[in-house]
């Protein structure tokens, strides 16, 4: 959010988690609006935060990496935005404020020029005209960076003060609610496709803001609660045994490509603090299960003082690998880059367990990858519900199974369409 009169300062504002608000939708995909892998009530695509809209497009654009100089800041401090920019584009900067206003970062009145070329960029720089500062209110700040292969302004195209010639006067726009639907587009789009083929590349950095006077500066001084977590589901791989998945001695774990990684982190949300999820278990990060008991202050001090979501991706990574093992040691077919992380996506939502007894896993085993889209279709259930957000993470399993290739659209004869609760399983 931008004061007004400011003309050669940009602030860069903070926002709190929000309230009750799920993960955004399929960006275009004739898919329900997604709320992460959690069972609530649906929502529409117009009422999920733009915290949500632009995190989830720049986890499903993917391919830029963005970094703060460092992550947290007290007030008054500058603050520089690093992008490493792998093909030369359009590219546009966002920060979401505390009450959910998206501010355009990049460009501005004082850099209108928004064509890069590849290469390393920060924000700002010797040439740009304009400083970012850190500045109250204290807390959790999201940097979304999206490259485009089209000409793509969200500044000019923002919203804000205009002359009568309709160019925009305020030295940083808003983004507008058509420029907020072209980025939910352009990042399904992306996403559907092989990587060399995407129009739009995403990436993102969490920071936060404190008090300068402020003793402690980390994720446990940010204010913020953790509602709209409290409801999401324990991964269910980790609800069991880590005993029975294991590989030949001398056989290593096939990595999980990052679009791979990049559907998990969607389906599941990043929370830096630690939070209680639907079964009262104590969870931080990428939904990693810390004990099977609230959270009670008893937990690791890392752990306590909040994380970054760096460690946040290094422990969903840690936690993926029993998926890894499991679809590896399980599966007898060859698979596709993209169809064996769609498969450790559904493990390590539903379970190693439920896998190993799925009609699912017949069918990829058979060859019979036409029935694979109707099988994944069944596990939206959840303790006797069905969830809209499970349907959106099965219709992102197959598009990334079926990754740039036609999706069947009809059902063989006689296939069981019968729906599956991924508590329970077949």
């Amino acid at each position: 959010m931008i004061r007004r009169g400011i003309t050669d300062r940009m602030m860069l504002w903070p926002i709190v988690w929000p309230l009750a608000m799920g993960i955004g939708g399929a960006f275009g995909q004739d898919v329900p609006p997604s709320q992460g892998a959690v069972a609530r009530v649906a929502t529409s695509a117009a009422s999920q935060t733009f915290w949500r809209i632009a995190e989830d497009a720049a986890m499903l654009a993917g391919g830029l990496s963005v970094q703060l100089d460092k992550t947290f800041h007290r007030e008054g401090e500058a603050m520089v935005v690093r992008i490493d920019i792998p093909r030369a584009g359009y590219l546009n900067v966002l920060s979401v404020g505390p009450d959910d206003v998206p501010t355009v970062l990049f460009p501005n009145r004082h850099h209108p020029d928004n064509r890069v070329s590849a290469g390393s960029l920060t924000i700002p720089n010797a040439q740009m005209k304009f400083e970012l500062k850190a500045m109250p209110p204290d807390g959790t700040t999201l940097v979304a960076a999206f490259l485009s292969r089209e000409a793509l302004d969200f500044y000019q195209n923002g919203d804000g003060e205009r002359d009568g010639e309709g160019a925009m006067q305020d030295p940083f726009a808003r983004l507008s609610i058509v420029s907020r639907n072209q980025l939910r587009q352009l990042a399904g789009k992306s996403f559907a496709v092989l990587p060399r083929a995407a129009p739009l590349l995403g990436g993102m950095a969490y920071g936060g803001v404190c008090a300068a006077a402020s003793d402690a500066c980390d994720a446990a001084s940010m204010p913020g609660r953790s509602a709209g977590f409290e409801d999401r589901l324990t991964p269910g791989i980790l609800l069991e045994s880590k005993d029975g998945v294991s590989l030949p001695k001398g056989i290593k774990p096939r990595p999980i490509h990052e679009k791979g990684i990049r559907l998990t982190k969607v389906s599941e949300g990043f929370m830096p603090r630690l939070y209680n999820d639907a079964a009262s278990y104590c969870s931080i990060a990428y939904g990693h299960l810390v004990k099977k008991a609230p959270c009670d202050g008893q937990e690791p001090p890392e752990f306590r003082r909040g994380i970054s979501e760096p460690r946040g991706d290094s422990l969903l990574v840690q936690d993926l690998r029993r998926a890894q093992l499991a679809v590896m040691g399980m599966v007898t077919t060859a698979l596709s880059d993209g169809q064996y992380a769609a498969l450790c996506d559904f493990t390590y939502n539903v379970g190693v367990g439920n896998l190993q007894k799925s009609t699912l896993l017949k069918a990829v085993n058979a060859g019979e990858h036409e029935r694979v889209p109707f099988q994944l279709r069944r596990w939206i259930k959840v303790n006797g519900k069905e969830s809209a957000a499970l349907k959106t993470r099965r219709e992102r399993e197959i598009q990334l199974y079926f990754e740039s290739s036609p999706i069947p659209k009809i059902p063989p004869a006689d296939e069981d369409l019968s729906v599956i609760d991924i508590r329970i399983g077949e």
